[in-house]
């Protein structure tokens, strides 16, 4: 029974997703810029395409493309791909 209960507990934490999502937005150029946003497990996130765009000081939005990866606690990161 413990043998059961602890293979369990291991597939439960090696398990994990992720899902990724990509977006050509306004028909613009991808760019040479980067801007990325991360969440954090413990406090406020900011994940938008905003605060991405802000972190890469890009001004004209090319694509953008979000992944979340679900390991316990998700964690989401927005890229921003522009000019």
């Amino acid at each position: 029974m413990k043998k059961l209960l602890f293979m369990a507990g291991v597939a439960i934490i090696a398990s994990s997703c992720t899902i990724s999502q990509s977006y050509q937005l306004t028909g613009q150029p991808i760019g040479s810029k980067v801007g990325m946003a991360k969440s954090k497990i413990i406090g406020d996130s900011d994940t938008s395409v905003k605060a991405a765009a802000d972190n890469g000081k890009i001004t004209v939005i090319g694509a953008v493309e979000v992944t979340t990866k679900v390991f316990i606690f998700p964690i989401t990161k927005t890229k921003v791909y522009g000019e």
